[in-house]
Order: C-alpha cells, then sequence, then structure tokens
C-alpha cells in the first residue's frame, strides 16, 4: 500500500492566468482532480493528500464531491514553495496513514497512468526511492548573454517527471534536514540524492508531461478530445 501527496498550492506565475492553473478546466473538469481521479482508482492507494491553497478548499471539496471522492482525499493547506507544501503532505501521510510508500506527483501532471504508478510503486518497495525519466529528445546549445556558444550533448541527459516514489523515514527526515539548513530543493529527487540517497530510474512517458504554459493546456485539450 501507499499514500499519495499532490502538491496543488503553486501560483503558476509562467502560466500567466489569473486563476492557478491546477484550477483550470480541462475538459470540462480542473487540472488537479485528473491526477486525483488516477490514484483514486489504483487499490494500492490507502490515501490520498492534497495539498493546496485554503482559499480554493470551497472549490476543490465541491469538484471532489461532484466525482464522488470526497471521503478519499485528505485536504491540507499549502505552504510558500513546493518543498514547504511536500512537507506538510508528509507529515499528514505519517500521522494519518499505515503505508510508509509515498508517490508525489504534481497536480499538472493529468496523464500519468497506472502502468507507471505501479512501476514506481514496485521499484520504490524494492530500492527505497523511485522516480521516472525520460531521454532529452532535442538538440541542445548552451547560450551566454544572447549569444550561442556551444552545442550541449543530450546522450546523459533525461527529463525527470512524476510520480516521485520514497520510504516515508527517509523523506521526512531529509525534508527536516533541508528546513533547518535553509535549503529548497525543485523535487523530491534532487532532495534526496543531495542527502546520500540512491535514486532508482523507472523509464517514464512522454505523455505524462506538465502543464506549465498556456499552449501545454491547448495541447492537453485537444488529447483529451481524442
Amino acid at each position: 500500500m501507499f499514500s499519495a501527496i499532490i502538491p496543488a498550492s503553486g501560483r503558476g506565475e509562467r502560466f500567466g492566468s489569473e486563476i492557478p492553473k491546477q484550477f483550470l478546466l480541462l475538459g470540462g473538469r480542473p487540472l488537479f482532480l485528473y491526477s486525483v481521479s488516477i490514484f483514486a482508482e489504483n487499490p494500492l492507494c490507502e490515501r490520498i493528500i492534497l495539498v493546496t491553497r485554503e482559499d480554493f478548499f470551497d472549490f476543490v471539496e465541491y469538484w471532489l464531491d461532484e466525482v464522488k471522492l470526497k471521503e478519499k482525499v485528505h485536504l491540507v493547506s499549502g505552504g510558500d514553495n513546493r518543498q514547504e507544501s511536500v512537507y506538510k503532505g508528509v507529515l499528514e501521510a505519517v500521522n494519518s496513514c499505515n503505508s510508509d510508500i509515498l508517490l508525489i506527483h504534481d497536480a499538472v501532471r493529468p496523464f500519468v497512468t497506472e502502468p507507471l504508478i505501479k512501476a514506481i510503486y514496485e521499484k520504490t518497495l524494492e530500492r527505497g526511492i523511485a522516480i521516472p525519466v525520460i531521454p532529452v529528445r532535442d538538440a541542445l546549445v548552451r547560450i551566454e548573454e544572447g549569444r550561442y556558444t556551444a552545442p550541449v550533448s543530450r546522450e546523459d541527459l533525461f527529463l525527470v517527471q512524476t510520480p516521485q516514489g520514497a520510504k516515508a523515514s527517509s523523506l521526512k527526515t531529509a525534508l527536516e534536514k533541508a528546513l533547518q539548513m535553509g535549503l529548497i530543493f525543485p523535487d523530491e529527487a534532487s532532495l534526496l540524492h543531495y542527502f546520500g540517497y540512491e535514486i532508482a530510474l523507472v523509464e517514464g512517458s512522454y505523455f505524462n508531461f506538465k502543464i506549465t504554459y498556456p499552449e501545454d493546456l491547448v495541447l492537453a485539450e485537444k488529447l483529451i478530445s481524442r
């Protein structure tokens, strides 16, 4: 069994919308609901902890009630950044759930699949920490002061996705160390790697992309319509 932590309290400044992107509608449903729903369908998922903005609790609860998921999802008020939000979710999981395996997934990755969740969960059970990665496809170049300086080999470069799996005890310890040291990391893998943990890799999916810019939402709408 595992618990899922879904951070959904970001402001989405790069997206440029007045409403945080996780609450925008995709195919008639708010974006965050896609991630929540796929985890809710997993029989190994003990509980979903949705870490979100307190001023959107009523909105979130309305939609959870609409799809009859209110009982399985626990709302937690988010922090000032992703790391703080994940920490608050981890504390809730440790205090209220029996499972020692946590899967942290971005609310704005609506196309996560059951096979990927299963692969991350099984690899986390085996190795303690697991993340999905995909190879970089495009050519890369280094630019300094607006000028092309040199190509960069993409041979050993990969994009990191979510869900990222970890044992609750390991993640809690690392998050508390980072808090004490005033360190902020972009995701759980970089946090855990910094403190000496070995990261196991699982093949991700190009469909499991993150909604970051308006054109990403357009692409997602096209996929939903098909």
